[in-house]
């Protein structure tokens, strides 16, 4: 799984409470697959949205019992992303 770039769809939305984080919801297919190889922990990963490239992490989230990608303020402005808009991100396993 390791090199291997995965192309997502996904709504962004904004964690209920202050803190202001947003995430992009994976697939459940796709997170039980990234789980049976790599645990039930956080998964380190390169994302990509547009132009813009960082490093984060998968973050487990049990309610939906699927991975989230969160993604940042600075990315958000440079790439013009807001609460509620369907996006593409892409993500490779490092």
């Amino acid at each position: 799984m390791k090199n291997k770039t995965y192309k997502i769809k996904s709504k962004i939305w904004r964690w209920p409470g202050d803190v202001g984080w947003h995430f992009v919801t994976l697939e459940k297919k796709l997170s039980k697959d990234i789980r049976d190889v790599y645990g039930k922990g956080f998964v380190k990963i390169q994302a990509r949205v547009g132009k813009s490239v960082w490093a984060t992490s998968l973050f487990p989230h049990k309610e939906s019992n699927a991975y989230l990608i969160c993604v940042n303020k600075k990315i958000r402005k440079e790439e013009d992303i807001f609460e509620g808009d369907e996006m593409m991100i892409s993500f490779s396993i490092v």
